[in-house]
């Protein structure tokens, strides 16, 4: 760094600007014009084999059509694919049209899968949908699920000495059970190409982390155009009261929901297979 003048004022402010260029120049050398930035491309390509949303009867729909319209906002051109062509019906009543099967896929580059309740338990039942995820993890390069997706993953033994995390009900017991460490309260984690997100809304902070990550050669860490794509979504969520976690609920309220949950979930969550050790 320069000395300061001591002379005159001219000379100080002259020291001043000189200071503020070498300051700024780092950044405008490395700073993409609105063009560059429109025209990036993903590192790695992600659009040569594509992202596949995987969907199933009773899924939940913002588990796959949230991180669906992330991606598709920053151009990366996703697309749902099912077991089978046809359509399937989401837990909240949305009929989804799947037009790719499992035939017609044989590679991707990044695979979400997303979560739901009883219907995802079936899932890890289905030796077709383990041998097809286990298939596509071989050549991806992010395997992520959102919200109980973590429980499919689990069952294909991807979450193996892994960090994860999952949807918040009995979390670190359940992952824990797939011989994965648990990060229960983490909106989203990633461990290598693996990648799991909390419930239903943190698949979309998920993908927003895997944009930044593909597009980190912006200039600014990705964080200039993840950016772009959350200002065209404007996402920047402000809930009317405190929640949303475990850590940020009533206790009561919490208690009341576990119990819930309990009830309708935990003869089934004894079905989900031990991942030896």
């Amino acid at each position: 760094m320069p000395s300061i003048p001591s002379t005159s004022t001219t000379s100080v402010w002259q020291y001043l600007a000189r200071l503020l260029v070498l300051t700024l120049l780092p950044f405008y050398a490395h700073a993409l014009s609105h063009e560059e930035l429109m025209t990036l491309q993903p590192i790695p390509n992600v659009k040569e084999h594509g992202i596949g949303i995987y969907v199933y009867e009773g899924m939940n729909a913002m588990d796959a059509l949230g991180p669906m319209q992330v991606f598709s906002t920053a151009g990366l051109q996703p697309f749902i694919v099912g077991k089978t062509a046809g359509a399937i019906k989401a837990s909240n009543g949305l009929s989804i049209n799947v037009q790719k099967s499992f035939a017609d896929v044989p590679q991707l580059d990044i695979l979400v899968v997303p979560g739901g309740a009883l219907e995802t338990i079936m899932q890890t039942q289905d030796t077709e949908v383990i041998n097809w995820i286990l298939e596509i993890n071989k050549k991806s390069v992010y395997t992520s699920s959102v919200c109980t997706g973590a429980w499919i993953l689990g069952t294909a033994g991807l979450l193996k000495g892994r960090y994860a995390t999952s949807n918040w009900w009995r979390a670190a017991e359940i992952l824990k059970k797939f011989r994965a460490i648990p990060q229960p309260y983490k909106r989203y984690v990633f461990d290598g190409k693996i990648v799991t997100s909390a419930g239903v809304t943190a698949g979309i902070d998920m993908a927003l982390a895997i944009v930044q990550r593909l597009y980190s050669h912006d200039g600014n860490g990705g964080k200039d155009f993840t950016q772009a794509v959350m200002l065209d979504l404007q996402y920047d969520p402000h809930a009317p009261v405190r929640g949303g976690n475990p850590a940020k609920t009533d206790p009561f309220v919490f208690e009341a929901m576990k119990e819930m949950y309990d009830m309708f979930l935990y003869d089934w969550f004894k079905l989900l297979p031990p991942i030896p050790k």
